[in-house]
């Protein structure tokens, strides 16, 4: 692949997909139209039934590597099979449902060149289909401070880093679901430089089949306690208070779409009390309004 850059940093992409070989098609398409070519795309197939043959017939004529797990491992897995696959200086993430503007690559590779102490970088997104809404964090450093209020920056499609630092802090495979926010974390805690760029980068899809609002719609009270296993894992760093407004935060999400609201709610008080519930749930209601 042409790599015409003006020093010796590589990108290799890394693509997840699971059971969505339409959406693959169109995450595809967006890194080989990227204005930085990467030096190799590996795409790492959650063992899908799906047919993914006619998509990937589809680019015979590009080289990339398509690699699908034996067995059903989580994004997690896959993502760290991907780092394992690749040859770059720098890993960028892509999930299958979501979409790279044509910058994507090169601006993230001008904040590695700008300063050689970043190890990672996130960047903004707008939703796709309605793109005049954007994500977009202000901030140039992500800190600590800001990571105990949760992920307010993008997931793992505005995501990239150095390979060396992800083979040294993998992707947490037992994490159901906080995986970005959880390594974010850990690469705080490692003192590690991560920016982020201000700029919405890729288009974010929103409500897809087997997604988080298709999946909140069939939750039971039961389901949440292996959601809440990142803000176990990092309670101490996030102290009573942050733990508190993450419990609460995670078990009310999406709370208009649950059946048995209460239940929920009487679940957020028995784990972290009234306060917290309530200050969430105000919270909820907040963003409704001003939306």
């Amino acid at each position: 692949m042409e790599h015409s850059i003006c020093n010796k940093l590589k990108f290799s992409v890394v693509i997840i997909t699971c059971e969505r070989p339409d959406f693959l098609k169109s995450s595809l398409e967006s890194v080989f139209k990227q204005a930085l070519q990467p030096c190799d795309v590996i795409v790492v197939d959650d063992c899908s039934v799906a047919d993914y043959k006619p998509v990937l017939e589809q680019f015979r004529d590009r080289e990339f590597v398509y690699h699908r797990l034996q067995c059903r491992s989580g994004a997690n897995a896959a993502r760290n099979k991907g780092v394992e696959l690749s040859k770059g200086d720098l890993v960028a993430f892509l999930d299958d449902d979501d979409i790279w503007h044509e910058n994507f690559l090169e601006e993230h590779l001008n904040a590695y060149s700008t300063d050689n102490n970043v190890g990672a970088i996130i960047c903004g997104h707008r939703i796709l289909g309605c793109e005049a809404k954007v994500n977009i964090n202000p901030l140039y450093l992500v800190t600590a401070e800001e990571l105990r209020h949760g992920n307010r920056f993008s997931g793992m499609s505005g995501f990239s880093a150095k390979r060396q630092l992800l083979s040294e802090h993998p992707f947490d495979i037992d994490l159901k679901n906080g995986q970005d926010w959880d390594l974010f974390v850990r690469l705080i805690q490692a003192d590690i430089k991560f920016v982020n760029i201000p700029k919405a980068l890729f288009l974010y899809r929103l409500a897809t089949p087997g997604g988080i609002t298709a999946k909140a719609k069939k939750m039971v009270v039961d389901d949440i306690e292996p959601r809440l296993l990142s803000a176990k894992k990092h309670r101490d760093w996030l102290g009573e208070k942050y733990y508190k407004k993450r419990v609460a935060e995670q078990v009310l999400s999406f709370l208009p779409l649950k059946k048995n609201k209460l239940s929920w709610i009487n679940k957020s008080i028995r784990l972290v009390g009234l306060k917290a519930t309530l200050i969430s749930l105000i919270h909820q209601i907040k963003r409704k309004l001003t939306k």
